[in-house]
């Protein structure tokens, strides 16, 4: 079931929901290493240099943990470095347990990283609330989760949140 579309404004969307930016079998040892990883990832994608994507990450992250319950964490930040918003996906193999600092304990099964230009401040916290949005219904998680492959995810993704 969709959730409300939100309605993004200001900011370009175009090629947000991309299969390119979709990582299926992550396996991170640790929180730390996931970040590492999940900003190689998305830097490698965007072209961009990934210890400054780390840093835009971790900086946020400095200020407490963007896990969000229910196995779901979602690092951000607003960067300089971004003319549009890029999302990126990294769902955990089965059985593994990343401690996130999650509020409800729960290990956590998919990161998504956003990265947003900084001129965007609400448009950027709407993207926020539409993905935890998503993570509130037990049949949309259940759906992602059971998508095969990068397209079928992306594809999920973009019609459970409305963004393309």
């Amino acid at each position: 079931m969709p959730i409300e579309k939100t309605r993004i404004e200001k900011m370009p969307t175009e090629k947000m929901i991309d299969q390119n930016c979709v990582w299926l079998d992550f396996k991170p040892p640790d929180k730390d290493e996931a970040l590492k990883e999940l900003c190689r990832f998305a830097a490698s994608r965007i072209g961009l240099n990934e210890k400054a994507v780390l840093t835009v990450v971790s900086d946020r992250e400095k200020l407490g943990s963007t896990a969000v319950g229910r196995g779901l964490a979602i690092p951000h930040g607003k960067t300089s470095l971004v003319d549009g918003v890029h999302i990126f996906f990294a769902r955990t193999l089965p059985g593994l347990d990343l401690d996130f600092d999650s509020p409800d304990g729960e290990p956590i099964r998919l990161l998504v990283l956003v990265l947003s230009p900084q001129q965007f401040h609400s448009d950027h916290l709407k993207i926020l609330t539409t993905l935890g949005g998503i993570w509130k219904s037990t049949q949309n998680i259940d759906d992602l989760m059971a998508a095969d492959d990068p397209q079928a995810f992306a594809a999920t993704f973009a019609a459970l949140s409305g963004l393309q």
